[in-house]
């Protein structure tokens, strides 16, 4: 091989070559596209001069320092900043590195600094007012509350909205002959004989189906009538109490055809007397059940109207008829008018007529309370502009109630341990 036939040696391919491969075919093919629809489709170099001949004896060189060169592109300035920008990366990490070296070795060696005063926040909490610092406990007295008033516990106050909302759906001409009384007995299951027993511990209003029969134990009754006794012959209720004994018989008249509402008429007769006391048409308007789970009776506080028969209706005209039943009653009131309140211990005897002429007779033993009609409208119609004597009537009246109750629960007890004790 010649010397002029000898190779050329080959140069290793740089980053900008391989960057700018694609970039210089591109611009290759656009050159032979544009001389293929400037030209002639020739293989000569019509243009070119010296004939458009070639000379292949002639040396062909390559110039490699051009070719060394990088080219100026935008691909590749896009290239190396990339690589600036993760060698800048690697910096920021290491800077952090290097930060968090020197914080370690800070927390290390340096010691926390301490306060001349101990900061709020690590103080144990003091009281900075002595709760009842300025009671004289040797004269000691105290308000019902801080607002000086006691609230109606919640219920007294269902029982005072339940009274208004009852008076109030009676119409106005009738509400003077409203009668409210409250009953004592045992709440009995509608579906069983027995007392009921809800899951309750304390008093409430029963809602469910249940029904109550005015009647407590004949020897509560009795221990009951000296204890009330008593509390009128007390020298400090001396001429609060008025005393009235009564011996009557209550007959009860079925009146009405088969088309209208019945009526039922109860006329009052004084066994000592001989006269008619009462004639009246008692009709039922409202009821409420009362559960006591701690006590040995419950109530049923009712609302009826006691409607006087018209005198065309005189009691004569029924002299000759047979009652359904009769009452006799057997009757001790005391009547407290200062809470506006009358307290009744009757003892009862009952004959009802039975189917074909079959009587039945029976003796029950009750205790009720009544409330002044007249006081209860009085303070019904001024519950605009008063209604703290509205609810303060109905308050001393559920209060009396319980005050009879829970004496009656504790003489029950008191006989149930001495009958335990005589066995």
């Amino acid at each position: 091989m010649s010397q002029e036939q000898k190779p050329v040696p080959k140069r290793a391919l740089s980053l900008d070559d391989l960057v700018n491969h694609d970039d210089d075919a591109r611009k290759l093919q656009r050159t032979e596209d544009s001389i293929m629809e400037n030209g002639d489709e020739t293989d000569t170099d019509d243009g070119v001069g010296g004939g458009g001949g070639v000379d292949f004896d002639s040396e062909m060189t390559f110039d490699y320092e051009k070719q060394d060169k990088p080219v100026k592109d935008a691909n590749a300035s896009s290239v190396n900043t990339i690589f600036e920008e993760k060698v800048s990366l690697q910096s920021k990490k290491n800077n952090i590195k290097q930060d968090l070296r020197v914080l370690n070795e800070i927390a290390a060696t340096s010691k926390p600094n301490k306060y001349k005063n101990t900061p709020i926040w690590a103080q144990k909490w003091k009281p900075t007012v002595k709760a009842l610092q300025s009671i004289d406990t040797k004269d000691f007295k105290i308000d019902t509350s801080f607002l000086n008033i006691i609230p109606d516990d919640d219920l007294t106050k269902s029982v005072q909205d339940w009274v208004y909302a009852t008076i109030f759906s009676i119409s106005p001409d009738l509400r003077p002959l409203v009668e409210m009384e409250l009953k004592y007995g045992i709440i009995i299951d509608a579906k069983s004989p027995d007392r009921i027993s809800p899951p309750v511990s304390t008093q409430t209003i029963y809602t469910d189906d249940g029904r109550m029969t005015p009647n407590v134990d004949q020897a509560v009754f009795e221990e009951l009538k000296k204890y009330i006794h008593g509390v009128s012959e007390l020298n400090e209720n001396s001429g609060k109490f008025s005393v009235i004994e009564s011996l009557t018989t209550d007959s009860l008249y079925r009146v009405g055809v088969a088309t209208q509402r019945p009526r039922f008429l109860r006329m009052s007769t004084d066994l000592k007397t001989g006269r008619v006391a009462q004639f009246i048409e008692k009709r039922k308007v409202s009821s409420l059940l009362i559960f006591s789970p701690k006590d040995s009776y419950d109530m049923k506080l009712s609302i009826n109207l006691e409607i006087p028969v018209p005198e065309n209706e005189p009691p004569e005209k029924y002299k000759d008829q047979t009652p359904i039943s009769s009452r006799t009653k057997k009757r001790i009131s005391y009547i407290h008018n200062d809470s506006c309140t009358r307290i009744d211990v009757t003892e009862v005897e009952r004959l009802q007529r039975g189917p074909k002429g079959r009587d039945n007779s029976s003796t029950t033993f009750e205790v009720e309370l009544e409330i002044n009609t007249a006081a209860l409208m009085n303070s019904f119609d001024n519950i605009a502009s008063d209604s703290k004597m509205y609810a303060a009537l109905i308050r001393t009246f559920l209060n009396n109630g319980t005050i009879i109750r829970r004496k009656m629960s504790s003489l029950a007890l008191d006989i149930f341990e001495g009958q335990k004790k005589g066995m």
